[in-house]
């Protein structure tokens, strides 16, 4: 029995068993959940409210608590964007293991999958890279992230459980990671752009076709609230002043061009849109 089955949130449809289907223009996006992040109180805010992002949680939802939310996009090369916390026991806040078994709901099976396309190396985000004797678990599949995360994680002894490292390592010796830096195509439909902050490498994905498009904004913004306030950091950036800068781009480009974006961590992995004026998001 997973940590996730134990947990006493492991039903919660905003958490846990999150899902939600999007159409962007002729194409098709899926969110669904891995588990669950039960947000600590000062996780998510500013330096003088280091508890905002969760009593606004609490507010809206009656819970801080968070889906570990992937993405699937269909197409003649499958992508799958982020893989959550994996088939571990319950961690602390964190609780996983659902992803396989949700992606078969769906009729998906690991080797359907052609590309996996990782926002960052947090554990939340790579724990089905592989398997625990370090086995990749989508055997068919290229490994996209930003170099800059490459450089930082697998040069850093403790930041990657070691069978995660382990298949990186070993998929990088097949040749079946690639390391984007700046715009770059991911395949058909979907781009990455830098997004550095969270972490060094972290990226941001855009799903696309014609004018319409989706934002998969990984772990740059944590909840639809964060859309319109872009002073609030998380606990986890590395690089806090630099996430910022990240936030404030994105929301400007947001409102510009228009179009949802999507967090990892949004509740029910529900889209928003960031709007003109303080305090507000939808």
């Amino acid at each position: 029995m997973s940590g996730l089955d134990r947990h006493p949130f492991g039903t919660d449809p905003l958490s846990g068993a999150a899902t939600a289907t999007y159409s962007i223009g002729r194409r098709t996006l899926i969110a669904l959940s891995d588990g669950i992040f039960q947000m600590p109180r000062t996780f998510l805010g500013t330096v003088e409210h280091p508890a905002a992002g969760h009593e606004i949680l609490r507010s809206v939802y009656g819970e801080a608590r968070l889906p570990l939310g992937c993405f699937f996009l269909p197409g003649a090369q499958n992508v799958l964007v982020d893989t959550g916390f994996g088939p571990a026991e319950e961690v602390g806040a964190i609780a996983g293991g659902r992803l396989l078994a949700n992606l078969a709901q769906h009729g998906i099976r690991p080797e359907d999958v052609h590309i996996v396309a990782l926002t960052h190396l947090h554990a939340d985000h790579v724990g089905w890279v592989g398997d625990a004797a370090g086995r990749p678990v989508f055997p068919n599949a290229r490994f996209v992230l930003g170099f800059g995360d490459w450089e930082y994680f697998m040069t850093r002894d403790d930041a990657l459980k070691p069978h995660i490292r382990e298949s990186l390592q070993w998929l990088d010796g097949q040749g079946r990671v690639v390391l984007q830096e700046g715009e770059t195509a991911v395949a058909p439909g979907i781009t990455r752009l830098s997004a550095p902050g969270h972490t060094p490498g972290h990226s941001l994905f855009v799903v696309h076709d014609g004018p319409a498009r989706m934002l998969l904004l990984g772990d740059a913004v944590y909840c639809p609230q964060q859309l319109s306030h872009a002073d609030w950091q998380a606990a986890s950036d590395v690089d806090p002043a630099l996430a910022r800068r990240t936030r404030e781009a994105f929301f400007r480009d947001l409102e510009l061009h228009g179009g949802e974006a999507i967090g990892s961590h949004f509740p029910g992995l529900i889209a928003g849109r960031a709007l003109a004026g303080p305090g507000v998001a939808t």
